[in-house]
């Protein structure tokens, strides 16, 4: 009889100190606050991440943000474009022609067709009708940059979120043909969804 209170004694020293020695936390190793001691999972697990669904790095499962990335970097899909332009013409300071205009391309027509925009500055220019261009970029601010062997383009970056991209190209020309002045002022918006 001893030996039964002695055993179940033991016993249930042994059941206790398993029990005692349980510990709850988070399970999950890819968890930012994982417990590799824990073996019963507590529900505490966070994930860290970028929790801005408008960033380029987004993580729906983050529960602690860190950095969030929006920029260019990336492959683009064209999906409208829109010039709008002011043209005169005078001779001797007389105006002969003055108008504005806005034209929106349609959508089978949209020029470049896409853009790849490589962290190491190199870019792919896409196009509907002629073979791919390659070139660099650059961007300072909202200064993007964009050379190709015979052209350079200075976009402002109007909107950059996690899928979407707006850029603008505004400038002035002016020329003088056959005597007459001609000036030119445009501004070409461009807006892309991110592949």
């Amino acid at each position: 009889m001893k030996k039964l209170k002695n055993t179940l004694f033991l016993l249930s020293a042994f059941s206790f100190a398993f029990v005692s020695c349980s510990k709850d936390g988070c399970t999950d190793p890819s968890a930012y606050n994982y417990n590799a001691e824990a073996d019963k999972d507590d529900g505490s697990c966070t994930y860290e991440g970028c929790t801005d669904p408008a960033a380029v790095n987004y993580n729906p499962n983050a529960t602690i943000s860190s950095e969030c990335i929006y920029d260019q970097i990336g492959s683009w899909t064209s999906t409208y474009q829109e010039i709008n332009a002011d043209i005169t013409a005078s001779i001797g300071g007389f105006p002969l022609y003055d108008t504005s205009f806005t034209d929106v391309i349609h959508p089978d027509s949209l020029e470049p067709s896409g853009l790849d925009f490589i962290a190491d500055g190199s870019l792919y220019v896409y196009s509907n009708t002629e073979p791919t261009d390659t070139g660099s970029w650059t961007r300072v601010n909202n200064d993007l940059t964009l050379n190709m062997d015979d052209t350079t383009l200075v976009f402002n970056v109007d909107t950059i979120d996690g899928t979407f991209m707006r850029i603008k190209l505004e400038g002035s020309e002016s020329e003088v043909d056959s005597g007459m002045n001609i000036d030119y002022n445009y501004e070409i918006k461009m807006e892309f969804n991110r592949n």
